[in-house]
């Protein structure tokens, strides 16, 4: 496809060929700010897996059993995590001084009796167990997923989490990626599958996009079935669109008067 070739589907503009990523299907229109799937996603099938498996990203280990057993692990640390780190360090230090000054201060070091000081801070002390909760897990775990002859199994380890699943292979017909934006802005990506009976099963959710690719196109290769991408227009490209198109017509009401 020449770019010449691509017209945007909200504004009718040329894309530029700068502007067309082949690999992922997707263009992204320079008038508008609006990404869409290119023609041939539509019309023929994306959901085929691509030729070339894509390069292995940081943080993911691949490995083959002796039968054939498809072995991935992918680590859950970020440098992020060290940020997080520093402020669960001091909101907990914080709710241990507090504690410690209603319980052992006042005087004779048995507390001052006031039982609202240690009932107020209960919110704030569910917020410093779950976000240190999330840090032991940041830190420490690790997704492992592995298909054997008969399941696909996916478990997260060592501090227990949600999502562990184990589904049987012959009930899987696919996979989708999903792409959402999280509150800064960042792309992430669902890994889903598609059941027989017509559900769709999440199965990993909050990935980088390259981790996303890859494990989502070698659990395709592997068991020999689609995988779909369903990317579409994240919101943060709409939003600049709009206040754009705004701004445009602020500045034509100025010139007409």
């Amino acid at each position: 496809m020449e770019a010449s070739q691509v017209q945007c589907p909200n504004c009718s503009a040329i894309v530029p060929g700068k502007n067309i990523n082949i690999a992922a299907l997707l263009a992204k229109c320079d008038l508008c700010s609006h990404v869409f799937q290119l023609p041939q996603a539509q019309e023929t099938s994306a959901a085929a897996v691509p030729s070339s498996r894509p390069s292995r990203p940081a943080g993911i280990v691949h490995d083959s059993g002796p039968d054939g057993e498809l072995y991935l692990r992918r680590n859950w640390f970020t440098p992020a995590l060290f940020f997080l780190l520093f402020f669960c360090i001091a909101w907990d230090s914080f709710l241990v001084f507090w504690y410690s000054m209603a319980l052992f201060g006042g005087q004779n070091g048995r507390g001052n009796g006031d039982w609202m000081a240690l009932i107020f801070p209960i919110a704030h002390v569910a917020v410093g167990v779950g976000l240190t909760y999330y840090l032991f897990a940041g830190f420490l775990n690790k997704t492992q997923i592995l298909v054997d002859q008969q399941d696909l199994h996916i478990r997260h380890r060592p501090v227990p989490w949600w999502g562990n699943r184990i589904l049987p292979v012959a009930d899987l017909q696919g996979f989708e990626l999903d792409r959402s934006v999280n509150k800064n802005g960042d792309d992430t990506i669902t890994l889903s599958g598609h059941h027989t009976d017509g559900r769709q099963i999440v199965l990993l959710s909050s990935l980088p996009p390259r981790q996303a690719e890859y494990i989502g196109h070698v659990l395709a290769e592997h068991l020999k079935v689609p995988l779909n991408r369903n990317y579409g227009s994240p919101d943060f490209d709409v939003r600049k669109a709009v206040g754009r198109a705004f701004r445009r017509f602020k500045r034509s009401r100025k010139t007409e008067e």
